[in-house]
């Protein structure tokens, strides 16, 4: 007959085991994009699942759940066997591109409506989060975090959850092409320069300014990071957008 106390114990032992698993789960996730971030691993190159586990020294269900996760999150790109980090087509981001142009304009023109003068602050102190990391070495994952930061609260602020969730999922499909947008030799400082003239017109409460100031920073971050994913040998010369 098993022991009262050791019947006690399981529950505990099994939502350790799962403390165990989300730790590992997330310690591949920040491995897994890092090395994208910084170009480690290069769009269209195949992960092998051993040598993440070797890499990581988390378990192969682990891996193979979190690898799911960035398929699902567009970091990856599922394989017959396996999966490949992602690889942006300029076809697809024109797609995005438009998609978004018409969810950012309707965030926009809402906020400029509604916007508190404490979330308008709120907004400036994420610029200048943006704009100290943009004067340090490259940080990719760090300076998309805070770019995030930046849109994450214009977003809520605008009181439009349904479009935060669409540009979401839209964000995620060409998250490598950001990356590869920031880590491009100057590329940080320009795009603090073009979120500060989006927060200027936004403060000004001047909504054309704004929608054009977001049109030209997503097709400028867009054109960036097609340069960097060419000069690394993504795409043949002439197939990034210029």
């Amino acid at each position: 007959m098993e022991h009262e106390g050791s019947w006690a114990r399981k529950p505990q032992s099994r939502l350790e085991s799962a403390a165990v698993m989300a730790d590992s789960r997330q310690r591949v996730l920040r491995t897994v994009r890092e090395d994208i971030c910084w170009s480690r691993l290069t769009p269209g190159q195949p992960l092998d699942v051993n040598l993440v586990m070797v890499r990581t020294g988390v378990s192969r269900s682990a891996v193979l759940q979190a690898l799911r996760e960035l398929s699902e999150q567009g970091w990856l790109t599922p394989l017959d066997e396996g999966c490949a980090v992602c690889v942006p087509s300029p076809e697809e981001a024109t797609e995005i591109d438009e998609v978004r142009r018409a969810l950012e304009e309707v965030t926009v023109r809402r906020f400029v409506a509604q916007a508190s003068d404490s979330q308008i602050r709120a907004l400036h102190g994420t610029l200048l989060e943006f704009e100290e990391l943009a004067e340090l070495p490259p940080d990719p994952s760090a300076l998309l975090q805070a770019r995030d930061n930046f849109y994450g609260l214009l977003l809520r602020a605008s009181g439009v959850m349904v479009t935060l969730d669409a540009l979401v999922k839209l964000r995620a499909r060409i998250i490598v092409l950001m990356c590869a947008s920031l880590c491009s030799p100057g590329r940080a400082r320009v795009a603090g320069a073009e979120l500060r003239a989006i927060y200027e017109a936004l403060a000004d409460r001047d909504a054309e300014r704004a929608v054009q100031a977001c049109f030209d920073h997503v097709t400028r971050s867009y054109e960036a990071g097609f340069r960097a994913l060419a000069a690394l040998g993504t795409y043949e010369p002439g197939t990034a957008r210029d």
